[in-house]
């Protein structure tokens, strides 16, 4: 799964690497964030009205009369073409830039081991586009309603040491297509089994106190000493 990102990079930093010559930046007070959970509003890139827009939406998209809050979308799932996917590949699709993520990894077995905080990100240091959905509408408010969920599949590789699920992130290249509302919708999602690979990422522990949300030092993602195992 995708359960907290960092975005710690300015706006322009995300914008400028998949279009070079940006003529609209958020202007955004908010500043670096290094822990962002479900249930917030993260900068998020999006096409929906036909003009490029930079914009903070709701993460986590509530559907109609449902219970549940959805923050991943499983790509096994939108590949199978599966509600209520199928009518956000067509008229949803969304960036989320962000600079890394984290992962928890038990050290123990048992209903409540403790567990080591991992932060995920390019090797190369580079800025990631996270493939989303959204039931974003032009004018609507930007609750649960009209949120977003954050496309991820199973992890191979090393990584899967850290946890078995990770986001789909797509190459600066095909992220442009993926925001593309012209783009046909079967050949933009065809394009998520085309992400980032595992060897694209490296990790490291950080520290216990990013498992608090309201942690937002920039000393969350740097590296500590590995918990010893229980």
């Amino acid at each position: 799964m995708c359960g907290r990102i960092v975005q710690k990079s300015g706006p322009l930093d995300y914008v400028e690497r998949i279009f070079p010559n940006p003529r609209r930046v958020l202007d955004d007070p908010a500043g670096p964030r290094y822990n962002i959970p479900p249930g917030t509003r993260p900068i998020a890139m999006h096409r929906l009205a036909g003009e490029f827009e930079l914009e903070r939406l709701s993460w986590g998209w509530r559907p109609h009369n449902s219970k549940y809050l959805m923050s991943n979308a499983r790509l096994d799932k939108i590949l199978a073409g599966a509600w209520p996917w199928k009518m956000l590949t067509a008229r949803g699709r969304i960036l989320v830039p962000a600079d890394g993520w984290y992962e928890w990894k038990p050290l123990a077995d048992g209903p409540k081991p403790p567990k080591q905080p991992y932060f995920i990100h390019a090797a190369d240091g580079a800025p990631l586009y996270f493939a989303a959905l959204s039931n974003w509408r032009p004018g609507a408010d930007k609750d649960e309603a009209h949120g977003f969920a954050i496309v991820t599949n199973d992890t191979a590789g090393g990584i899967i040491d850290v946890h078995d699920r990770r986001p789909v992130a797509l190459p600066a290249d095909l992220a442009i297509h993926w925001l593309d509302p012209e783009f046909p919708t079967t050949q933009a999602v065809q394009l998520l089994e085309h992400g980032l690979p595992e060897t694209a990422f490296t990790w490291h522990p950080v520290r216990q106190e990013v498992g608090n949300s309201k942690y937002q030092l920039p000393d969350a993602i740097e590296p500590v000493p590995p918990m010893p195992q229980a």
